[in-house]
């Protein structure tokens, strides 16, 4: 992922959570395992749209949290992270916890979201391996679609991509599978207006 999609991924996440304001612009650098640099340069295209508040004092707040995700659903690109495709079988050796970090997403992730609720049946996968992952040697296949992890990604995820992460995902994702589990988690997470949000974003 480009290091704007990282930024915005850990505004969304700690949003979701009810985290919508920072002190300053190099924690939520730091956040997404970024230069404060790209933080700055991410920031603002998100206050250009009124997606963020920014303040003299050097905080910022998530104003619109459906802004937000749309910016990260809109720029992102599956196929440029796509390391290779494989099958399930093919796939398994690299899941086994002593084989380094890995974490599920897509139709996956939003299962384990939903605590296990299965919106739609799906047939793609996908997986999050760190670039040092061995995989030249998979067999080719349709099942699971093999993604790049970043670095920040390797060292917090458990096992599943994060809830933004996986939003975005399933934006990207083709099929009406996807857009089920897509719409089953902004149901979940998202208010239909966020100007009734309890208590004030700064």
């Amino acid at each position: 992922m480009k290091g704007n999609e990282l930024v915005w991924r850990a505004l969304a996440d700690r949003a979701l959570e009810g985290q919508r304001t920072w002190r300053n612009v190099a924690d939520l650098a730091y956040e997404a395992g970024v230069p404060s640099t790209t933080a700055y340069l991410a920031l603002e295209r998100l206050e250009s749209n009124g997606t963020i508040d920014r303040y003299s004092r050097g905080g910022l707040a998530v104003v619109s949290i459906d802004k937000l995700l749309t910016m990260l659903c809109a720029w992102r690109n599956l196929e440029r992270d796509t390391l290779t495709w494989t099958t399930r079988e093919g796939i398994a050796p690299l899941l086994d916890g002593n084989a380094g970090p890995y974490a599920l997403g897509g139709a996956d992730a939003a299962t384990a979201i939903l605590n296990d609720r299965a919106v739609a049946d799906f047939s793609e996968h996908i997986v999050y391996l760190p670039a040092s992952a061995k995989v030249t040697d998979l067999p080719a296949g349709k099942e699971v679609r093999v993604v790049l992890m970043d670095k920040r990604a390797a060292k917090t995820w458990s096992g599943y991509s994060s809830l933004a992460q996986t939003y975005a995902d399933l934006f990207a994702t083709p099929g009406w599978q996807s857009s089920e589990f897509r719409k089953a988690l902004r149901d979940s997470f998202l208010r239909d207006r966020e100007w009734d949000q309890e208590g004030d974003v700064r």
